[in-house]
């Protein structure tokens, strides 16, 4: 090889190792210049992912008292308003289920009401200790059936406004052969 292509062949390796040390010295510069402080915790925090401490959360809204609600309640709305609920149940008597129980004489009844149909563990499980429908747990289960028992099969997500709830239990309580006595305000 001769002298003056090896000269060629240092110089360009001179040019590129003089460009890689040029780059790092400019980033180890602009790091010093445009310095920025660690966090004191990493990431960032979101709002809605944020746990609350329920000692300084807003309470969350609560609902009326039922007798109030049930004092303006319609059964000709709740009749209404159930049609939703037909998709999945029935309320006349001696009606089949469908994918949720017929709910003829529910409210008062035994939770679990029907032997013929295959109710989830959790609900069962309320059936074997003999617990009722009364109009309060109804109210609040047509509210959120996941939320009032747990590992319910309803994948129902509720009814969130109290008047609608009023109206549908006050509906079904006229679809019984023993409607029970409503609270009354």
């Amino acid at each position: 090889m001769s002298s003056s292509s090896s000269f060629e062949l240092n110089k360009i390796a001179g040019a590129v190792l003089g460009t890689l040390t040029l780059t790092v010295a400019l980033g180890i510069f602009s790091e010093i210049i445009f310095e920025q402080p660690k966090p004191a915790k990493q990431g960032y925090e979101l709002a809605e992912a944020t746990p609350t401490n329920t000692s300084t959360a807003a309470a969350a809204p609560q609902d009326p008292p039922l007798a109030e609600v049930l004092a303006k309640a319609s059964a000709e709305r709740g009749a209404a308003i159930f049609k939703r609920c037909g998709a999945c149940h029935t309320d006349d008597k001696g009606g089949k289920n469908g994918v949720g129980p017929n709910l003829y004489g529910v409210i008062g009844g035994p939770k679990g009401h029907k032997s013929d149909f295959a109710y989830s563990d959790a609900v069962k499980a309320l059936h074997d200790k003999g617990e009722t429908w009364t109009p309060d747990d109804f109210y609040h289960f047509i509210k959120s059936p996941q939320a009032f028992i747990k590992g319910t099969k309803m994948t129902f997500v509720g009814l969130p406004k109290p008047q609608d709830r009023a109206d549908v239990l006050t509906y079904l309580n006229s679809q019984s052969d023993k409607p029970v006595d409503l609270p009354k305000s």
